[in-house]
C-alpha cells in the first residue's frame, strides 16, 4: 500500500496531513514533492562520467530480505480483508434478478449461440455491454446455474472495499490509522450500501457491468493518490470497457482532476500527466465509439428522450422525481470537508491530489445537477453524472473517518479544523439525520465522529493540566505506545456493530443458495425441456426473467429498454402492440392492458411478430386460440400450432 511515514500516533503531524514536507519511498509514494517515474514528472538527471558509468550495484536481496518490510503490514491486511469479505456476502449471492435479465444476454449467447436467436431484443439493443457479456460467458461456463455469477459479485464488492483501505493507507501512510479510517468508513457504508440519489450506487445486489465498471473506478483512485498516474489510468479504462457511462464520465472527471493539479511541472509534464491519466479510457472510447455514435445521431433522438425520461427511468433521468435525494450529496460533503478538509491542503502531496478528484467529482456532479434542473439540456441527462455521487459520498466519509482517526491518535491535529469547518461537521451530520428516511445512519456517524471528538477532548484537557504544572509524559507515553491499538478496537467494534447483522442474513438474500422456486421457475424449467430453442412467445410485459432463464425468444418486455434512440422507439411500438395501450404513460398500464388481450388482438399480433405461444395468467386463456400445453397456479402455456 506503499510506504509508511510513522508507525504509530508518534509519528510527525505532517504525516497525518498530506503537507508538501511528505516524502515517501521508492514504491511509487512521493519524493521531496516530485512524482514517481510514471506520475508525471521527471526525476533529476544524474550529471557526470561516474552517472553514466555506475559501478556495480549492492547484491540482490534475498526473498526474506523482500517480505521482510510487508510483514508488518500483514495483520492490518488481514483484517481488512476479513471486513471486506463480510462486506461482499452482505449483499448476499444473486442470479437472474433485476437488471441481469438484460445485462446476461449476451453472455448466454456466447455460452449458447442456438437460444435466443429470433429474439429482437438479444440479437441486437442488449448488446450494448461487450465486455461484461465476456465476463458473466466465463462465469456461466463454470456453473450454468448462475453460481460463479452470484459470488462474481461478492468477489467484486470484497476487491472493492480492499480498495478503500488501499486508498486509506495511501493518503495517511500509517497501517494503523489507515485499518481504523477503513473500519469506521465501513461501519457507514454497510448502512448506506453506498446508495445516492437518482438510484445510483457503487454495488448493488447482482453483479452487473456497473458492478466491474464501480471496482475499476475505486481501483483508480488510490494510484492517483500516490502519483502513479499510468496505473490510476489503466484502471479508469478498464473501469470504462465495462460501462459507456464510466467512460465519459471518467475522461471528463479524471481529466479535469490533472487540469486542476496544475502545471508545476510545466505545460509538457501537465500534457503527459493527462495522456497517462486518461490516454487508456480514450482508447476505450475510440473501440467503443461505433456504439457510442449510434446513441447519438439519429432523426428520433427527441421521442427517445422523452420515452427514457419520462416513461421508462425517470427515477435515473428526471431530477424532478428525486430532487429532495439532492440534499444528503450536498451533507455529506458538508460533513466530509468541514471534518478532514484539512486533509487535502498541501500544493505537492498526496492530499492535494485527492482534492483534485473531490473537487472534479463535485463540479461535474453539481453542473451536470444545473443543466438537467436550472437549465434543461437532455443531452446532460443521458450523460447521468450521479453515477458518480456515490463515488463522492464515500469520499467524504472517508475524510471524516480518517480526520476522526488522526486526530483521535494526535489530539493536536484537532487545531487544524477551523471554526468553519466545525460548523460544516455538525450541519452536514444534522442534515444526513434528518434526511435518512430509514432512520439508522446516525449511530454510524456517531461513532466515526467519537474517537476524533475524544481526542480534541483529551488534548484539551492535558493543555490544561499541563498549563496548572502537571506532569503528562507518562501518559503521553502511554497512549504513544498503546493509544493506535486501542483505536483499531474500537473501530473494528464499530465496524463489526453495523456490519453483523447485514452479513447474518446473506443466505436468506442469496436465491442461488436458497434456489429458484416457484410457479414462475417451474414454467421456465419445462420450457427449456419441451420447446425449441427457436421458438418465439408471446409474454406479459413484466415477466422480465423469461429470456434469461427460460432461453426463449419472445416478443418484447419492460426490462429489455434500449439506449439507442431507433431501438427505443421500436421496444416503445412493440409495448404498445403487445399491450393494447397506444401512448402509455406507466408500465402498470402494460400489465392492465395485457390482462384484457382476446382473440380478436391476438390474430394480428401473431402475424406481425410470427411468435409461436402465448404465455397468460392462469385464467386468461378463455377465449383465446392455441391448445394448452403447460399450466400451474399462476401461468397457463398456449401452443398456437396445436
Amino acid at each position: 500500500m506503499g510506504t509508511k511515514m510513522g508507525t504509530g500516533p508518534g509519528a510527525p503531524e505532517a504525516d497525518m496531513a498530506g503537507d508538501d514536507e511528505i516524502t515517501a519511498g521508492a514504491d511509487g509514494g512521493e519524493s521531496s514533492g516530485a512524482e514517481g517515474a510514471d506520475g508525471g514528472e521527471s526525476s533529476p538527471r544524474a550529471a557526470g562520467p561516474e552517472a553514466a558509468a555506475p559501478a556495480a550495484g549492492p547484491a540482490r536481496p534475498s526473498p526474506r530480505q523482500r517480505l521482510a518490510p510487508l510483514l508488518p503490514e500483514l495483520p492490518a491486511a488481514l483484517i481488512a480483508l476479513v471486513i471486506s469479505v463480510c462486506f461482499g456476502l452482505s449483499y448476499g449471492v444473486n442470479y437472474g434478478a433485476s437488471n441481469q435479465t438484460a445485462y446476461m444476454l449476451g453472455a448466454l449467447r456466447l455460452l449458447d449461440p442456438s437460444v435466443l436467436t429470433k429474439d429482437w431484443y438479444a440479437t441486437g439493443p442488449a448488446n450494448y455491454h461487450p465486455a461484461f457479456s465476456y465476463v458473466g460467458w466465463l462465469l456461466l461456463a463454470i456453473d450454468r446455474g448462475g453460481a460463479a455469477v452470484g459470488w462474481g459479485l461478492v468477489v467484486t464488492a470484497t476487491l472493492g472495499a480492499l480498495c478503500v483501505y488501499w486508498l486509506a493507507a495511501e493518503l495517511l501512510k500509517d497501517r494503523r490509522l489507515a485499518l481504523a479510517t477503513f473500519l469506521l468508513v465501513m461501519a457507514i457504508a454497510f448502512v448506506t450500501r453506498t446508495d445516492s440519489v437518482a438510484s445510483s450506487y457503487i454495488f448493488d445486489f447482482i453483479l452487473q457491468p456497473s458492478t466491474l465498471g464501480s471496482l475499476f473506478l475505486l481501483a483508480a483512485l488510490p494510484p492517483l493518490v500516490a502519483g502513479r498516474t499510468l496505473l490510476s489510468g489503466v484502471f479508469l479504462g478498464l473501469s470504462g470497457l465495462f460501462h459507456a457511462n464510466y467512460l465519459v464520465l471518467g475522461i471528463g472527471t479524471f481529466g479535469l482532476a490533472q487540469l486542476l493539479l496544475g502545471w508545476r511541472d510545466g505545460w509538457k509534464g501537465l500534457a503527459r500527466r493527462i495522456a497517462m491519466q486518461v490516454g487508456p479510457a480514450i482508447a476505450v472510447f475510440l473501440l467503443l465509439s461505433p456504439l457510442i455514435l449510434r446513441s447519438v445521431r439519429s432523426p428520433d433522438a427527441a421521442f427517445a428522450q422523452e420515452i427514457l425520461f419520462n416513461i421508462r427511468s425517470p427515477h435515473h433521468y428526471a431530477p424532478r422525481t428525486y430532487k429532495g435525494n439532492f440534499f444528503p450529496v450536498a451533507a455529506w460533503q458538508m460533513f466530509g470537508l468541514g471534518a478532514g478538509g484539512w486533509l487535502l491542503r498541501g500544493r505537492e502531496g498526496r492530499g492535494r491530489r485527492l482534492g483534485a478528484v473531490v473537487l472534479a467529482m463535485a463540479i461535474v456532479i453539481w453542473t451536470g445537477t444545473l443543466l438537467t434542473t436550472w437549465v434543461q439540456i437532455p443531452r446532460v441527462a443521458q450523460l447521468f453524472v450521479w453515477r458518480f455521487a456515490p463515488f463522492l459520498d464515500l469520499l467524504m466519509q472517508l475524510l471524516a473517518c480518517a480526520a476522526s482517526a488522526s486526530i483521535a491518535a494526535r489530539p493536536s491535529l484537532f487545531r487544524r479544523i477551523p471554526s468553519a469547518g466545525l460548523a460544516l461537521t455538525l450541519g452536514g451530520f444534522v442534515a444526513l439525520a434528518m434526511f435518512d428516511k430509514e432512520g439508522d445512519l446516525a449511530p454510524p456517524l456517531l461513532l466515526a465522529l467519537a474517537p476524533g471528538a475524544a481526542g480534541a477532548l483529551v488534548g484539551a484537557a492535558a493543555s490544561l493540566l499541563e498549563r496548572r504544572g502537571v506532569g503528562l509524559a507518562p501518559a503521553r507515553a502511554f497512549l504513544l505506545r498503546f493509544g493506535a491499538y486501542a483505536l483499531v478496537a474500537y473501530a473494528a467494534f464499530a465496524c463489526l456493530r453495523f456490519g453483523v447483522p447485514k452479513v447474518r442474513g446473506y443466505e436468506e438474500r442469496s436465491n442461488v443458495i436458497k434456489g429458484m422456486r416457484g410457479p414462475e421457475a417451474d414454467m421456465y424449467a419445462w420450457i427449456r425441456a419441451n420447446t425449441p430453442k427457436d421458438a418465439v412467445f408471446l409474454t406479459p410485459p413484466q415477466l422480465e426473467r423469461f429470456r434469461l432463464l427460460g432461453e426463449r425468444a419472445i416478443v418484447v418486455d419492460w426490462k429489455g429498454s434500449a439506449y439507442v434512440p431507433s431501438e427505443l422507439v421500436e421496444w416503445y411500438r412493440r409495448l404498445e402492440d403487445v399491450s393494447g395501450r397506444k401512448g402509455f404513460r406507466r408500465s402498470d398500464d402494460l400489465a392492465d392492458g395485457y390482462g384484457d388481450l382476446d382473440a380478436a388482438r391476438l390474430d394480428p399480433l401473431q402475424k406481425k411478430y410470427k411468435f409461436d405461444y402465448v404465455v397468460v395468467g392462469r385464467g386468461r386463456q378463455r377465449d383465446l386460440p392455441g391448445k394448452v400445453v403447460y399450466q400451474n397456479s399462476r401461468f397457463v402455456i398456449l401452443d398456437l400450432a396445436g
